[in-house]
């Protein structure tokens, strides 16, 4: 399974990721969902959840799509996060048609959803959900966050803390504590957690890390988390049966 959120905050984005693939009694493997862009006038995160081997066949053309000299429309030359969300979009389709020709992979998704965010110089940040379907959809102003994969655990912690105005340390301080959430209820979630932290108009992935259950900050991070809710919780109001 898998989790990736990406929040969108004013003073820019905050993207993190697992990369656990698979969770078996004896076979435990990971693969990066994540994949950076950073040339020039733009800067761009895409997160995947889904079908690995469409998601990997998406990342490979788009690689090789910006090393081509053949192709016209590539993460360089698209005009804004809108068309870099329609290309990537295009490419899931394609790959999931490819991959629909086995018959015996009828029964089985083969879709994977895409996060898209970024920014090109002179245009505002911004996120995107890509269906498997190839349609997308913007980050609602309501909600200043995307999820997909294994989202239930994490979501409450983003809905009370994520607002507009959160400040972008912060933003990235709750994105890991969603992502340690959901890999103590859901084992199909595991490190090694990719991060990301992108300040507006910058057009720099300023800050990148990816963190294991036992790097110093992220341990810190989750242990001081469990000990101020159960702070929390004994100073909760007792019942009058008590």
């Amino acid at each position: 399974m898998t989790y990736c959120v990406a929040i969108k905050i004013e003073e820019g984005l905050v993207f993190a990721s697992d990369s656990r693939t698979n969770a078996g009694l004896d076979n435990v493997s990971t693969y990066c969902k994540m994949f950076t862009f950073n040339v020039g006038d733009r800067a761009f995160v895409i997160l995947t959840s889904g079908n690995l081997a469409t998601s990997q066949a998406v990342y490979h053309r788009i690689e090789k799509d910006l090393t081509s000299s053949e192709t016209i429309r590539t993460l360089n030359t698209c005009e804004d996060l809108d068309d870099v969300a329609s290309y990537i979009g295009e490419l899931n389709v394609e790959y999931q048609s490819i991959s629909n020709e086995n018959p015996s992979q009828n029964s089985v998704s083969l879709g994977s959803h895409f996060i898209v965010g970024g920014q090109i110089k002179g245009q505002d940040p911004n996120l995107m959900l890509v269906y498997p379907e190839g349609n997308h959809i913007y980050m609602s102003d309501d909600q200043p966050y995307l999820q997909i994969g294994e989202t239930k655990y994490g979501k409450p912690i983003l809905d009370r803390m994520i607002h507009q105005d959160t400040s972008i340390g912060d933003a990235a301080r709750v994105a890991l504590l969603s992502l340690d959430s959901t890999m103590r209820s859901d084992l199909t979630v595991g490190p090694p957690i990719d991060l990301i932290v992108f300040k507006k108009d910058q057009i720099n992935l300023d800050f990148q890390d990816q963190l294991k259950l036992d790097s110093p900050f992220f341990k810190e991070l989750s242990d001081i988390w469990a000990e101020q809710i159960d702070k929390g919780v004994k100073k909760l109001p007792k019942f009058n049966w008590e």
